[in-house]
């Protein structure tokens, strides 16, 4: 099965806010790859992301988003397989002094 890709925009965030974006997929799929990113190109360092899938939380507490990945060859790579109608849950908390804009991209088949 050939890899698609989804994009979860969380639009503006302010500073010291927070967003959080899901997604229910409609049929069984496998996660192979996770990115976030910042659409200014802004550093993503000091901006925590919590993400949850199938309610097993995969951050324990939270992860910094730059962890994540920005590239396709260097991101959060779990090979994971989501069954139909599972909630993938992500919320980003933006500890900047200013607002970010980002995409939570996953690859999956």
């Amino acid at each position: 099965m050939a890899e698609t890709f989804k994009t979860l925009n969380t639009g503006d965030i302010p500073a010291g806010g927070y967003k959080e974006v899901e997604w229910t997929p409609d049929r069984d799929i496998i996660i192979r790859k996770g990115l976030l990113n910042e659409r200014a190109d802004k550093s993503l360092s000091n901006v925590q992301a919590y993400i949850s899938i199938a309610d097993v939380p995969y951050t324990k507490d939270f992860v910094p988003a730059r962890a994540i990945g920005t590239d396709l060859e260097y991101c959060w790579k779990p090979n994971l397989p989501v069954p139909k109608g599972a909630k993938i849950y992500i919320k980003l908390t933006n500890s900047r002094t200013d607002a970010v804009n980002v995409d939570v991209v996953f690859v999956y088949e």
